[in-house]
């Protein structure tokens, strides 16, 4: 992801948020559903990942490698309601 489109992300730009949800979605969507075996639940953990993105962006460091591994962390350690962040058996 090339730095301009960081800085946009950082500064809270939201089609830069919009372009890295169009990139990232689908991944971010089959990791959770690894993660909970449900896809209403990962859907919701997909949502909640991509809203604690929205929060966090400021994280985002502007020169590194791609924000897949950052969104794949914060979907894994996403509420996915009352039990928190519990895996699968």
């Amino acid at each position: 992801m090339d730095p301009s489109l960081r800085a946009r992300l950082r500064d809270g730009d939201h089609a830069a948020f919009a372009l890295l949800f169009d990139e990232f979605a689908r991944q971010v969507y089959a990791h959770a559903f690894r993660l909970t075996g449900d896809r209403a639940m990962a859907e919701d953990v997909t949502a909640a990942t991509f809203g604690l993105a929205w929060r966090s962006r400021r994280k985002i460091k502007p020169d590194g490698d791609s924000l897949r591994p950052w969104l794949l962390g914060i979907a894994t350690n996403a509420p996915r309601g009352p039990r928190g962040p519990a895996r699968r058996d």
